[in-house]
């Protein structure tokens, strides 16, 4: 098993990341290394679903930050844009008109920060950084689907 592998192990068992389980604010639904994909609770919306599903590649973790796609269980694909969540800062993050929508568009995702090497100033607290962990980078996707600002799925 490789250090990066061994740090994903450790930190899905920490304390922490499984007190957030029990709790209700996200699921692993399967681990395949380097994808993990787990299912993070959406506060209730008309039409809304209850959980966003995210397929995460953490290779590289903790040093380099998880990349988050948005994914539909049911088809075992991408989330469409007709079903990515609603909400003015939300929909920023989920945007599917940037790079395809295969990433989240924020300062604690990979992708994200690989095209935007000015976030780190600009955003000190959301940035990723190698002492971050899972619990972190779900906690942010978590505090924006049960945000007043997230109104469902399209």
């Amino acid at each position: 098993m490789t250090p990066d592998h061994r740090a994903v192990r450790a930190h899905l068992d920490s304390a922490r990341f499984q007190a957030a389980v029990v709790a209700g604010r996200w699921r692993v639904v399967a681990f395949d290394w380097p994808v993990l994909v787990v299912a993070v609770a959406a506060a209730p919306r008309p039409g809304g679903p209850e959980e966003i599903a995210l397929r995460m590649d953490v290779t590289g973790y903790p040093q380099q930050a998880p990349t988050a796609e948005p994914w539909d269980l049911e088809t075992g694909a991408r989330l469409a844009e007709g079903r990515r969540p609603r909400g003015e800062g939300v929909e920023v993050v989920f945007r599917t008109n940037w790079e395809q929508g295969r990433a989240l568009y924020a300062p604690f995702d990979r992708v994200a920060l690989t095209s935007h090497p000015d976030w780190p100033r600009q955003y000190p607290g959301d940035m990723w950084t190698p002492d971050r962990d899972l619990t972190f980078f779900l906690g942010k996707v978590h505090t924006m689907l049960n945000d007043d600002d997230y109104l469902g799925a399209a």
